[in-house]
């Protein structure tokens, strides 16, 4: 354990080994609201405590004060300042900023001070004050206002419902955090610690260090006794979502702060039968945790009920017993989202029920949540949309269909979930290349390298196996590929229009990559083969006027950039006045900036007189929410017959990056007509 002089030197020697540069005894005494002789004091006491160390604190009149330490001392101190104090550990300014915004959310009133709060993590009041700045825009983000007082402190203005929300997300960022393991260990090492839950571990332990009073096993056990009344069970992703609903709830409940529900849509939610599980939870509650539920809260209950996600037995439900159990107007939603991805992928997926019956069983509490403003986060969005963007364009398009069928716009953590379904069906989908094997050493040298092709080759099927005097006599070859273990004369290589690649017939590592290429190749190929677009040219062109291509703008501001190009639009009549505030509304709620530097923000159908794009290339990139966007599709699209069109040759430039590099680098407005006719 250190022996510092006194505890205002840890504070001071721990400023120090933060800052860059020297500091004068004034700024000190400042940040400790004591006078300069009483630093000037303590520096003296810390001076003789760190020369003992070999540490040297240089003072100089009229510069200020520093210590001299390299960087593997200045680590073993900031170690042994740590473990000084099981409870203070130095934080990097991530965890400084969420441990400011978990004390100013777990306070009764949102109120705390600069000072306390670098007296709380051993920093400087202008260490927090910078902190502040990154809170502040967390805070907006939930619809939060940080107040900033002097003389009185820090305080958060908004809403019951924004903060309860607010502390949701920030209990996800400690769960998503790989940099919170002192934390962590801190909250495992204490007596009170026991793991038997069926939320996942770190999320369990940030609810312990959150809400140190409240028993989730107690919130857990009441959960479970609904499944087994109703027999049915929450996905773990559900229960934990519940569990920390109603922690948060409680919480706020102990501290007097009610939540309010308006009284039409409570009124609406007490004819649901998610509304009686709810009161049947709050009951519960009352009863075993003594605190009172009010009206308001059962109703936010049931609704986190309604949007709950449900683990299905399918192995005992008959996929036509799920469907008759569903409303019609859900399977058509996941139909369209089929026909929409089918036609803009140039896939066949009608064959596949289980697509359509993961389709449904998603859509039954998604749509819930759509329609009372519940979020459900997506752990593995960005995932998703860095790996597999063409699946996550193709599940984005599915937005038209909600934004038509049910005027409900759907963010991108939804999309995240209809992309993962389609996704899998597309991994199902057979991309077989078709195979024709030639030999010319007899039946079982041919057996011979067809087996060992399709053992080391898992998407290639074998069709036929021929000789070359077969090869010669066959009308047709029914194959992508032809493999041979005997070379071909002039005469038949120059009839063939398949692709063909020589191999030994012993199939080794070296001919393995050689197919390999080779069936890269022919994959793409087949892939733009599939992509019939001629049908679709009349159609395309009538979205594009010369009038709605704006090349290289000289604009930085997303905001004025949507107000401008949609303001155009307007002056021809093609959509109304409030085009403009629903397409802002819309980026409101998720980004339209997609991958490339892309973004294709557009408003709600009903505000769109006839169906346009509108295209603009920016002369600089600029900052669009988390990404840089240099190229602009505006869309005003009637319905959803129309943005397929548009969505089947836009998916075709997007996954062609020399087309789309052409699209942000022309110069005329020809050439971007040419490009999506041609």
């Amino acid at each position: 354990m250190l022996d510092l002089p006194n505890k205002r030197s840890k504070k001071i020697l721990s400023i120090l080994l933060e800052s860059n540069e020297s500091l004068t005894a004034k700024k000190l005494a400042d940040e400790l609201d004591v006078s300069s002789r009483t630093i000037r004091s303590d520096l003296k006491k810390l001076e003789r405590w760190l020369t003992k160390r070999n540490i040297k604190l240089i003072r100089k009149r009229g510069v200020g004060v520093w210590i001299e330490i390299d960087h593997i001392n200045k680590i073993k101190l900031n170690k042994e300042l740590s473990n000084n104090d099981k409870n203070i550990f130095t934080l990097s300014s991530r965890e400084r900023q969420k441990h400011i915004l978990k004390s100013l959310l777990l306070t009764n009133d949102g109120k705390t001070t600069m000072k306390a709060l670098a007296e709380e993590m051993y920093v400087s009041k202008t260490t927090i004050y910078n902190d502040l700045d990154h809170v502040e825009k967390w805070l907006e983000e939930q619809n939060l206002k940080l107040i900033r007082k002097r003389y009185y402190g820090l305080e958060i203005h908004g809403e019951e419902k924004d903060w309860r929300k607010a502390f949701a997300n920030l209990l996800v960022e400690y769960s998503d955090s790989n940099d919170d393991k002192k934390l962590e260990e801190i909250v495992e090492a204490s007596e009170k610690f026991k793991f038997n839950s069926r939320i996942d571990k770190k999320t369990y332990n940030q609810l312990n260090k959150l809400f140190p009073d409240t028993s989730f096993n107690k919130i857990e056990k009441i959960l479970q006794e609904i499944e087994k009344e109703l027999e049915f069970i929450f996905t773990d992703e559900t229960f934990t979502g519940l569990v920390i609903h109603i922690a948060i709830s409680i919480a706020r409940l102990s501290k007097g702060q009610d939540i309010e529900m308006d009284l039409s849509q409570l009124k609406n939610l007490k004819d649901k039968p998610e509304f009686e599980i709810a009161a049947f939870i709050a009951n519960n509650i009352e009863e075993k945790l003594n605190i009172n539920i009010p009206e308001a809260e059962i109703g936010y209950i049931s609704l986190h009920i309604m949007g709950a996600k449900h683990q299905q037995h399918l192995e005992s439900k008959d996929m036509e017993n799920i469907l008759n159990d569903t409303k019609s107007e859900i399977i058509s939603i996941a139909q369209d989202i089929i026909k929409m991805t089918e036609y803009v992928l140039n896939i066949n997926l009608s064959n596949d029920k289980q697509l359509l019956l993961g389709l449904v069983l998603h859509l039954r509490p998604s749509i819930n949540r759509l329609k009372y403003g519940m979020s459900l986060r997506n752990p593995l969005l960005n995932q998703i949309k860095e790996n597999y963007p063409k699946v996550f364009r193709a599940a984005w398009i599915s937005t038209i269909i909600f934004e038509n069928r049910l005027n409900l716009n759907i963010p991108e953590e939804e999309i995240g979930y209809i992309a993962l379904h389609l996704g899998a069906a597309l991994e199902r989908l057979s991309n077989e290349i078709k195979v024709l094997v030639i030999c010319g050493s007899g039946i079982g040298t041919s057996q011979l390298i067809a087996t060992r092709l399709q053992s080391k080759l898992s998407n290639i099927k074998v069709e036929n196996i021929m000789s070359i005097r077969e090869l010669m006599s066959a009308e047709t070859i029914n194959a992508d590929l032809i493999i041979s273990s005997v070379p071909l004369n002039e005469n038949i290589e120059k009839n063939l229009t398949v692709p063909k690649v020589y191999i030994s017939a012993l199939v080794t590592d070296e001919d393995v990559e050689l197919i390999k290429s080779k069936m890269n190749n022919i994959s793409q190929n087949l892939q733009t083969k599939r992509l019939d677009l001629s049908s679709t040219f009349d159609r395309i062109s009538e979205l594009f006027d010369d009038e709605l291509i704006f090349l290289n703008l000289d604009m930085n501001n997303r905001n004025e950039i949507i107000e401008y190009l949609s303001k155009q639009m307007q002056q021809k009549n093609i959509v109304s006045e409030d085009f403009t505030r629903s397409i802002l509304n819309r980026e409101e709620l998720t980004s339209t900036a997609i991958e490339y530097g892309v973004a294709i923000p557009h408003g709600e159908k009903e505000y769109v007189n006839q169906s346009k794009v509108l295209l603009a290339t920016l002369k600089e990139p600029i900052k669009w929410e988390d990404k840089e966007v240099d190229t602009i599709f505006m869309l005003a699209l009637k319905n959803k017959e129309t943005a397929g069109i548009f969505f089947k040759h836009f998916q075709f430039i997007m996954q062609n990056k020399v087309l789309l590099n052409k699209v942000k680098n022309a110069k005329e407005k020809d050439e971007i007509k040419k490009i999506f006719l041609n």
